[in-house]
């Protein structure tokens, strides 16, 4: 059998050439497109050249400088030149040609410099002018209301910041006018020479704080009636033992162990003594007494319960809080900060609501006497930083309106009445609560108390308000209050002096008051007098004379 041949099926291969290869190949594909690269390099050159133009127009902005504008000097030298200037006196508005003098103690209670020769016999002032308006300068900001005082806050009101015075007149000290800034180094021994201590008031003092100090309790206290059983002669003696001295000198007291610490502590403060060392020769004439304020403070604050209140009456809580408020007013001491601001609210909420003042119990009514202390409780609070009220110290003014006679000057106890005790304290409350020193209810009341020199029968109590008001009033006043009405040892400082005891305490017997504190109070208002040139610093600006 035959086979048929096989066939072969698959497509046969197509092969497909290029129109550019049957048209000379490359050459012909080169020259199609070299339009293209004509113009992209055209345009590509244009742009380099305008930038090229570009960096070339700003560099030569930066390399020419602006005209200057021509301007003429006048260079010729002045020969007006005298040499016999003197060129050390800086002093703005004095005339050159005149020497200056310096720190004289007759012209003023600042170093000053005045033009020409001091006449230390001649009268402070112009001869033959009249007294012109009192000028002084504004309290720091934050010392109360007025110019240059703190704004009102919104729960208890406005004070004094103690640490820091913005453009202050010294650095960490505080000038606010009656505060403490005069009360201890330098400035203490200065002051008390300049407003008319002498060395033996302060010798006098310096053994009323030994005495003191001998008697404190070890608790920290000062007890009123049995001071005497807490002897310790020179701080040195390990234990306690009976003064012999005591017996029978001025045992009683009645008016409660809180303001036995509170008139232990304070003549200590007043003599700018705190629970802090000291540095310098002040620590060593001073820090013995550290421990004595330290343990006083402890005492006090011990003693005050949740509401601020350092208990007893108001007398005592208004002496213990001027005591707490000073310390943190002196040290800044943060430890001691919410004491005094919650004894400070606790007289606060205690002033009764209908006559804006105190009486011995909170809310009970109001006698000037108790005002006095809760008074200057505030004011030391308010010169501390602490924060008091406006509306509180607004509300005593009421009272004082109530208790003054229409004669102006006089105030009494619960009535309007010409007690000299009780204007004393008015007049001082007045004082601290802003009224200028040209007041003539001030004025009218200052010369009242001339009619009782220092000494007379109104006692102690009556010395220590009145002294105050004078030194602050400064002039006529206080040297008829400190020297005398005859200059002839008559005045308060010599008359303290005269009647300290032996031992450096003071006796109560003749004291119109001396049985409610006894010698403990008596020695600590006696103190407390005789420190009045440091303690506050003046609230009105300081003149040697009062023309009138």
């Amino acid at each position: 059998m035959a086979t048929a041949p096989v066939q072969n099926l698959s497509r046969p291969a197509v092969i497909r050439v290029s129109p550019l290869e049957g048209r000379n190949g490359a050459g012909w594909e080169l020259l199609r497109t070299m339009p293209a690269w004509i113009i992209s390099a055209g345009i590509h050159g244009l742009l380099l050249f305008l930038f090229y133009l570009v960096l070339q127009d700003q560099a030569s902005l930066q390399a020419t400088p602006p005209p200057r504008q021509q301007e003429t000097f006048n260079t010729k030298v002045e020969e007006n030149n005298p040499a016999d200037i003197p060129l050390t006196n800086v002093e703005e508005g004095l005339a050159p040609t005149v020497q200056t003098n310096y720190d004289e103690a007759r012209i003023s209670e600042h170093d000053v410099s005045v033009p020409g020769p001091a006449d230390p016999s001649a009268a402070e002032g112009i001869a033959g002018e009249k007294e012109g308006p009192p000028v002084t300068v504004p309290a720091p900001p934050g010392s109360g209301t007025g110019q240059g005082g703190a704004r009102e806050m919104d729960l208890f009101g406005s004070g004094f910041t103690t640490r820091e015075i913005a453009g202050g007149y010294f650095s960490g000290v505080r000038l606010v006018p009656g505060g403490f800034a005069g009360r201890s180094g330098a400035t203490r021994k200065r002051i008390a020479h300049e407003y008319g201590g002498s060395p033996a008031s302060e010798a006098a003092v310096g053994k009323g704080l030994l005495w003191l100090a001998e008697h404190q309790a070890d608790n920290g206290g000062w007890s009123l009636s049995q001071f005497h059983l807490h002897y310790r002669p020179g701080l040195k003696a390990q234990k306690p033992m009976v003064d012999p001295r005591a017996t029978g000198r001025g045992l009683s007291g009645a008016i409660g162990d809180t303001a036995g610490a509170a008139f232990g502590v304070l003549p200590f403060l007043a003599a700018g003594i705190t629970h802090k060392p000291g540095s310098g020769k002040k620590a060593e004439l001073d820090d013995r007494y550290v421990k004595t304020v330290d343990r006083a403070l402890r005492y006090l604050m011990n003693k005050q319960g949740r509401d601020g209140d350092f208990g007893g009456n108001m007398y005592s809580h208004g002496l213990a809080t001027i005591a707490i408020c000073e310390a943190y007013g002196l040290t800044s001491d943060p430890n001691l900060k919410a004491s005094a601001q919650r004894a400070i609210k606790f007289i606060v909420d205690a002033q009764d609501p209908d006559s804006g003042g105190w009486r011995y119990q909170p809310r009970q009514g109001s006698d000037t006497s108790v005002v006095g202390w809760q008074v200057m409780a505030l004011k030391s609070g308010q010169m501390s930083g602490l924060n008091v009220p406006n509306i509180t110290l607004r509300g005593a003014e009421k009272w004082l309106d109530a208790c003054e006679t229409s004669d102006k000057g006089s105030y009494g106890y619960v009535n309007p009445a010409d007690s000299p005790t009780m204007s004393a304290v008015g007049l001082l409350c007045r004082q601290y609560l802003g009224t200028p020193r040209r007041n003539p209810g001030l004025r009218i009341g200052c010369d009242k108390l001339k009619r009782n020199p220092p000494g007379s029968a109104y006692g102690l109590y009556y010395d220590y308000y009145a002294t105050q008001v004078m030194h602050h009033m400064g002039g006529e006043y206080w040297d008829f209050w400190n020297e005398g009405p005859k200059k002839n040892k008559d005045g308060m400082r010599d008359i303290l002096i005269k009647r300290q005891d032996t031992d450096g305490s003071w006796n109560p017997a003749n004291d119109a008051h001396g049985t409610s504190g006894g010698r403990i109070m008596v020695t600590s208002l006696s103190l407390l007098t005789l420190e009045v040139y440091y303690r506050h610093l003046p609230l009105y600006q300081r003149v040697n004379t009062t023309k009138k």
